[in-house]
């Protein structure tokens, strides 16, 4: 029972540090527990490019 109290402990704060970061990813947390990883905004971006290379090779008539 131990380790799933603490895992669910883990996991919420997790969920709450990608809330107050903007983390759409957390990679890891540096020594002093701040976490690294991928905002939610570069995450917006790479899909949008994404979608407009999508639109680009459709246009190729081969």
């Amino acid at each position: 029972m131990k380790k799933n109290k603490k895992r669910q402990k883990q996991k919420d704060y997790e969920q709450m540090m990608e809330e107050e970061f903007g983390f759409d990813f957390i990679a890891g947390y540096t020594s002093g527990g701040v976490p690294f990883g991928i905002t939610i905004e570069e995450t917006e971006e790479s899909l949008k490019e994404n979608d407009e290379n999508q639109l680009n090779k459709e246009d190729l008539p081969f």
